[in-house]
């Protein structure tokens, strides 16, 4: 068995922290550094998709982050000079009064018991310090035992579950665009002026999403939502379907880009009106996603709901989705100072 002791030595410009494990007898030196994500985002973007298999984060995504999350930072691992893991960390958009920071903690498999899972863990709770944050929000998947075990073992407890899902688009079948009468849908590509109607649902639709951070979902101003949703490399106007009642805007279904190079999307965001549910609408602006997926060549399609949603939930169960894995939300402490 390895064991491994560990002195911390400062860098310009950098957290490195020595790692000497034993194997066979002998002491093997390990340097465990963390530097700025932008070093080298292709890496970064590369580490996320193998650890979290499910969720692509294209490097131009990252980089969309970093210009429009606030107070948002993102670091990469290096052990012994490589890449191995990253580690993120700022205020979910329209959450930034919850006495939780959002972070992200990733390490490669064929790297993890060596201390860099730690390590990151001390830099993004030195980041939520200085945002004034008490704990982190964080999230592992079901089927990574590591991670989940990482979790529990320094007190993070979950707090919600999404239930991921596929839709492989070869062989799947058109489905058929019902609405009730004197609805319309168009998209954002055909009628940009119906940004604001469409921010205005998000903020009544998210509220009403099951959640258990300190304050409920929001989208934040309409400036905040222009810039994180309807602008950078996922976003698709032409994807973007918006429901309409004359002028009134009552829902809208957005899909957007995972990896543009696999041709998988992401459906981002479905949310209708209150007083418009129940109505077929969000099955509508869902089929409508998928009849444009089907026709622009994509080769799958990806979405999640928080577990207890279930009109979100029910409307996914129209259509032939599979299972992934559950992707389980934590809540914990900040890492010992």
């Amino acid at each position: 068995m390895a064991t491994r002791k560990s002195t911390d030595t400062p860098t310009p410009n950098r957290a490195s922290r020595r790692i000497d494990v034993r194997i066979d007898g002998h002491y093997v030196r390990r340097v465990i550094s963390i530097v700025e994500g932008a070093l080298d985002t292709e890496a970064a973007a590369r580490i996320r998709k193998a650890v979290w298999r499910w969720i692509v984060v294209e490097p131009e995504t990252i980089q969309h982050f970093r210009a429009t999350w606030p107070r948002f930072r993102d670091w990469l691992a290096l052990l012994d000079g490589e890449p191995v893991g990253i580690g993120a960390c700022g205020l979910l958009p329209g959450e930034e009064e919850s006495a939780a920071a959002f972070a992200l903690n990733a390490v490669l498999r064929e790297a993890r018991g060596k201390g860099v899972g730690t390590a990151i863990y001390r830099q993004v709770s030195e980041h939520a310090r200085s945002l004034d944050k008490s704990e982190l929000q964080t999230f592992s998947f079901e089927d990574d035992s590591g991670g989940v075990a990482f979790a529990e073992r320094h007190g993070f407890a979950v707090v919600g579950r999404i239930r991921g899902l596929r839709l492989v688009l070869e062989d799947c079948p058109h489905p058929s665009i019902q609405l009730p009468e004197g609805v319309t849908i168009t998209t954002l590509a055909e009628h940009p002026e119906l940004a604001r109607g469409v921010w205005e649902t998000a903020c009544e639709a998210m509220a009403d999403i099951p959640y258990d951070g300190d304050i409920p979902m929001s989208p934040g101003s309409f400036a905040e939502f222009e810039e994180r949703a309807l602008t950078g490399p996922k976003y698709i106007p032409e994807a973007t379907f918006v429901a309409t009642q004359g002028s009134d805007v009552i829902g809208y279904g957005q899909l957007g880009w995972m990896d543009r190079l696999a041709g998988i999307g992401d459906h981002q965001m479905l949310a209708v009106r209150r007083s418009w549910r129940g109505r077929g609408i969000a099955r509508a602006l869902k089929a409508a996603q998928i009849e444009w997926a089907l026709d622009n060549g994509l080769a799958e399609l990806r979405t999640g709901n928080e577990e207890r949603n279930a009109a979100a939930r029910g409307v996914n169960a129209k259509f032939p989705y599979v299972p992934l894995p559950d992707q389980l939300l934590y809540r914990g402490p900040l890492a010992d100072t």
